[in-house]
């Protein structure tokens, strides 16, 4: 297809596929998102169950996140496959994601009050053996959330739990009585706040975790396993603590 990304390359094995994106790179004049999604769905393949990240970042104290209004501020695409494609949507106010595909009842919903604590459908993806984690225009640096999941559990110093004071509303319009959390990175004196994403992914790659290419258009394409990734980065957390953080712009007080 003229202007279309090509995804020949992209042979995905499991069958639920977590897709992050950033489409920015190839946004032309002609650019057809809904060609675009047509052409990447046939190549991962139709029996797959796709989830996309609809988060929302904006929210202020008192607002109200809806299920069915309240729209995806991680790219087009997933805005897209929100109102287009999805049959489903999770349940929080950052972090909730958009499903759709043959095994979508398979995927939990998010029991759990903090964005990537135990029961939630973050943990869910994280150690799923069947799970994949797709990037496309995009590298670690958002392009893995589930990073986060390792994080929480291992309690991580450079991040802390802050209180979600937002009204949730349920697809039958019901109010959610859960007061979320979200295990949020620090920013003051002692610490940046920005994750070391480059070492992470440089490790990924030499162990050969995470596959890329580009496409004819130059969209760079990154996969790897869930499972895979987060038992990895779980093991580096347990020999230093700091391995996802900003260490050498951390100050111990």
């Amino acid at each position: 297809m003229k202007n279309i990304s090509s995804f020949r390359e992209l042979k995905i094995k499991e069958g639920f596929v977590i897709i992050h994106s950033n489409l920015v790179p190839i946004l032309k004049k002609k650019f057809n998102l809904k060609k675009f999604w047509k052409n990447l769905h046939k190549s991962i393949g139709k029996n797959k169950t796709i989830l996309m990240p609809t988060f929302t970042f904006d929210l202020r104290s008192s607002d109200t996140w809806d299920y069915s209004k309240t729209p995806s501020q991680t790219g087009i695409l997933t805005e897209y496959f929100r109102k287009k494609i999805s049959t489903r949507r999770t349940i929080h106010p950052i972090h909730s994601l958009a499903i759709f595909g043959p095994k979508e009842k398979k995927v939990p919903d998010h029991y759990c009050k903090s964005s990537f604590g135990k029961g939630s459908t973050w943990e869910w993806l994280a150690l799923n053996k069947n799970v994949c984690n797709l990037s496309i225009g995009i590298g670690l640096d958002g392009g893995a959330t589930i990073c986060h999941y390792p994080e929480e559990k291992a309690k991580v110093p450079y991040r802390k739990y802050i209180k979600l004071p937002i009204f949730v509303r349920k697809k039958n319009k019901k109010i959610v009585k859960k007061n979320f959390t979200y295990f949020a990175r620090m920013k003051n004196k002692s610490f940046e706040g920005i994750n070391n994403w480059k070492t992470c992914e440089k490790d990924l790659i030499n162990e050969g975790i995470i596959n890329r290419f580009k496409t004819n258009d130059g969209l760079l394409i990154q996969k790897m396993n869930a499972y895979e990734t987060t038992k990895f980065i779980s093991n580096k957390l347990k020999k230093n603590i700091y391995y996802l953080g900003n260490t050498k712009k951390y100050k111990k007080k």
